[in-house]
């Protein structure tokens, strides 16, 4: 892969590399901005439905270039994404090293991985990780980039990672099984649109999940809310799911009403 090829607006700009052993490096340029990771988790900043999708289609726009190339992200994930002034910049591509997020265990043959990192890897990839096992020998592929973003659209409702204060054996086991994922869609109340794009990213099936091209075209189809209405995911903690629901389809059946009245007029 040429990153010297690479240039666009989503994507962090490549500057030149040093490749003189043991001096290896790579110079992008300065990204400005904070974090997806931050954004999402700050209080104070308004997520509505229209700036989730506008995130969202320029993330895709980023990674449907770098696949265009034939580059692989393998580490696609909101610390990766930073945001700015309403401009998403993808960083890191292609430069992931398993030794940079395992930790040590005390025995030879234990792998202990970041709560922040399981939940973005695909089942194929969590059921191949071992101990020794280096990241060129996992199955990262397109298909798994495509699944990372699934969590990355979850944060982006949600405001959280899919799963809460779990040791990493548990995880590997809910994602390598497909089993944790089957459960948050089932019990999140995020909306119908905005779970199709989640099931359809996070299939278990490989061949199953969407290219970023089809991801466009399911985000276009979002219906477009005012922004005086509330976000479907601001109703995800809410203890009360049926009234969620009730509470998403009155916006919907409050938006048909406004639209039979210009049609009348």
């Amino acid at each position: 892969m040429n990153y010297r090829q690479t240039r666009h607006e989503n994507v962090v700009l490549f500057m030149g590399a040093c490749m003189n052993p043991p001096h290896l490096a790579i110079i992008t340029s300065f990204c400005k901005g904070r974090t997806l990771h931050s954004v999402v988790r700050d209080p104070k900043t308004p997520l509505d439905i229209n700036k989730t999708r506008q995130i969202a289609q320029e993330i895709i726009k980023g990674m449907g270039y770098l696949h265009a190339k034939g580059i692989v992200h393998k580490d696609l994930k909101s610390k990766n994404i930073f945001y700015e002034n309403g401009k998403v910049v993808i960083t890191d591509f292609g430069l992931f090293g398993i030794s940079g997020v395992v930790q040590e265990g005390r025995r030879e043959n234990e792998l202990k991985l970041p709560h922040d990192w399981l939940c973005y890897l695909a089942p194929e990839i969590v059921r191949e990780m071992a101990p020794g096992k280096g990241e060129d020998k996992l199955p990262f592929s397109k298909a798994a980039d495509v699944y990372a973003f699934g969590t990355v659209w979850y944060e982006l409702q949600a405001r959280e990672w899919p799963f809460q204060s779990q040791p990493a054996e548990a995880l590997i086991w809910q994602i390598g099984s497909g089993e944790g994922m089957k459960h948050v869609l089932q019990t999140s109340s995020l909306g119908k649109e905005v779970g199709e794009i989640l099931s359809a990213c996070w299939a278990f099936d490989v061949d199953e999940r969407p290219s970023f091209t089809l991801l466009m075209e399911m985000l276009e189809k979002l219906p477009k809310l005012n922004r005086r209405l509330s976000h479907p995911g601001h109703f995800w903690k809410s203890a009360d799911l049926n009234s969620s629901k009730m509470a998403i389809r009155f916006e919907r059946f409050a938006l048909g009403d406004l639209e039979s009245s210009n049609q009348k007029i």
